[in-house]
């Protein structure tokens, strides 16, 4: 079966360590997929603290607005959370993290 969907995908998870499952399960079904988390915070409808993750297709060209599209549409709450970190097209790691390295 094949489907066609809209990337960059943003989604939220309430804990850190379900990443790896989720970039073992798209890595499995397509291995042009990166999953990558951008940002900390909260939903536009409240709730706790969530780790927000994006979905991207390998050497896609990702600008600023396009991951704030996509997080716009999973919504992310940018009138109360802190800065997005835009992957790096040459890692697939956060910019902050790939400066750290």
């Amino acid at each position: 079966m094949q489907t066609a969907i809209e990337i960059p995908q943003a989604f939220s998870v309430r804990d850190e360590h379900e990443f790896y499952p989720f970039q073992h399960l798209l890595a499995r079904l397509n291995p042009e997929l990166r999953v990558v988390q951008i940002a900390t915070g909260v939903h536009i409808h409240g709730g706790c603290t969530v780790f927000w993750g994006l979905v991207y297709q390998d050497g896609q060209e990702l600008t600023k607005q396009h991951v704030e599209a996509a997080l716009k549409r999973a919504g992310y709450n940018f009138a109360q959370n802190g800065q997005i970190q835009l992957p790096s097209p040459t890692t697939g790691r956060s910019e902050t993290a790939a400066n750290a390295a």
